[in-house]
Formats: structure tokens, sequence, C-alpha cells
């Protein structure tokens, strides 16, 4: 059965906030990126550990890039090998500022 991914409500008011900042200025290019970051995270529902981790971030970190944005998720469990259940999306931020912050 192919693992669940789910968007906690911090990630999704994050893309939220960077389609609308590029709206503002290029409708098209934030559509652009709200398409981009939403195939990237469906493709962690066939390749969960497709994000480099980042345990400098938080211990389950992984990242997934669209600079210079990120989107850090963690899978559930948190392993290197089987099954996993689900995805959890995180956050979805400019991938300039200080991520280890954001926890």
């Amino acid at each position: 059965m192919p693992a669940k991914l789910i968007w906690t409500p911090a990630a999704r008011a994050g893309a939220k906030k960077i389609y609308v900042d590029i709206a503002r200025e290029q409708p098209q290019a934030a559509e652009r990126y709200f398409q981009r970051f939403r195939i990237k995270t469906t493709s962690l529902i066939e390749q969960p550990r497709l994000g480099q981790r980042h345990p400098e971030i938080r211990p389950a970190a992984r990242m997934l890039v669209e600079a210079p944005y990120v989107i850090l998720y963690q899978t559930h469990p948190n392993t290197d090998d089987g099954p996993i259940e689900i995805m959890e999306i995180v956050h979805v931020v400019d991938g300039r500022r200080d991520l280890a912050a954001l926890y």
C-alpha cells in the first residue's frame, strides 16, 4: 500500500504565503511554483526517501528543494529502510532563512 501524504497547517500556510507573495507581481510564476511544489510532494508517495536528510535542522528532517524554496518533511517511521507509512510535509519556506529556527 502506498504511503500517506499529509500537510501540516504550517506547511499549507507557508505554501500559500509564497504563492500570494509571488502572485502580486507575477501570477504565472506563482502558479508554476505551486505546481512544482505539488509535483515534488506527490512524488514522495512512490519515493518517500527522495529528500536528503538534514539532522542539523531536526533529527527526522528531510528536504526537497525548489530554489529558493525548500519543502521540509519527515517520514513515519523515521528509518532508512523498510516501509514508510506517512510522509508529513512540515514546512514550505524560503531556504535562505534559518531553517533550524522553524522547530
